[in-house]
């Protein structure tokens, strides 16, 4: 199987050369393991642009080669871009993203890491087809590519010949789900167990934290968001909220929604719930301390919101993220 990932100016070098080390240290290391060889052998090339034309260098090789019409590869990884580079990749890789085009129209299959979702994207073979990216960039992905149906809470989406990756550093279980895609699952699995690499589930909701939307220049909303982030703890009602911005329900609401994209009863949730989880992060605080202190009385209603926002209960999450949680354990002799 071959396998190009692009090398452009400004890519991530973590999700260029890890994606390939993955694949070259299961081709390595499994035939050890279970004593025959894979299957299904990778061979991985680097991809560049440059003047017009497009090179390759093999993996563990320093001289590149020119790419010729010959040259066929069965799946394409788009790495990330250093985020604040995302307009001027876009903008500078134009060649590459026509060249990405013609691949897939030749059946390669072509696959995004993190924010490498916007060169993809950009290709337009996005258009109508769900994708992930990174959380911290679903509304700048969302006001680039409104055509693109953006399932930001996802880690992994695949549409068949074209699949992405939310965070980062998440390519390297979206590489054991390419390798299961492949190779099957036994193969995934033993993947998985050499390189102590986990099987993703949790959805990007368990990492990502709650962006306060402040860009709107409604100082009306504003002074309603001060308030519920002041007195969130508090019991609050929409005709309170209504009262500090001086207009009816209705047009709380309406405003509200438009400037913010949420309501108000999902905005001062949210607030609520990125404060319990500050509290178990950092406090000794039960879990019913923290529903009480985050403004829920009812414990079994605070778990609920908690899930559905997290996708992890609050005792799950304080396990997870909670003091202590990090510790190195040394085991004494």
């Amino acid at each position: 199987m071959k396998i190009g990932v692009l090398n452009y100016t400004n890519a991530v070098s973590t999700s260029v050369t890890g994606p390939a080390d993955i694949f070259m240290a299961l081709t390595r290391t499994y035939p050890i393991v279970k004593g025959q060889p894979l299957e299904v052998t990778f061979s991985v090339e680097f991809i560049q642009e440059k003047k017009g034309e497009f090179w390759k260098t093999a993996f563990g090789e320093k001289d590149p080669l020119p790419i010729t019409a010959k040259d066929h590869y069965d799946l394409i990884i788009v790495p990330a871009m250093l985020s604040n580079k995302i307009a001027l990749v876009i903008q500078q890789e134009q060649r590459l993203i026509e060249w990405l085009k013609i691949q897939y129209q030749r059946g390669t299959e072509l696959a995004s890491i993190c924010v490498g979702s916007f060169l993809l994207a950009a290709t337009g073979l996005l258009d109508g087809k769900k994708a992930t990216t990174n959380w911290m960039f679903a509304d700048m992905f969302r006001q680039h590519y409104p055509q693109v149906i953006l399932e930001d809470d996802k880690v992994i989406v695949d549409q068949g010949q074209i699949s992405s990756c939310g965070g980062a550093f998440s390519f390297t279980t979206f590489i054991i789900y390419l390798i299961e895609k492949f190779c099957g699952h036994e193969v995934a699995i033993t993947a998985s167990k050499i390189l102590m690499i986990n099987m993703h589930q949790q959805p990007q909701t368990s990492f990502a934290i709650f962006q306060f939307q402040k860009q709107h220049g409604d100082d009306m909303i504003s002074s309603v968001q001060e308030h519920m982030e002041r007195y969130y703890a508090r019991s609050i009602t929409m005709k309170d909220l209504a009262a500090v911005g001086n207009v009816s329900t209705r047009t709380l609401i309406r405003h509200f929604e438009k400037a913010t994209g949420n309501s108000p009863l999902e905005y001062l949730q949210r607030i609520r719930i990125e404060n319990a989880k500050k509290m178990l992060e950092e406090k000794n605080f039960s879990i019913d301390q923290v529903a009480s202190k985050s403004g829920y009385e009812d414990i079994s209603f605070f778990r609920k919101v908690f899930k559905r926002h997290v996708d992890m209960t609050p005792k799950d999450y304080k396990e997870k993220y909670g003091r202590g949680a990090l510790k190195v354990k040394f085991v004494h002799r």
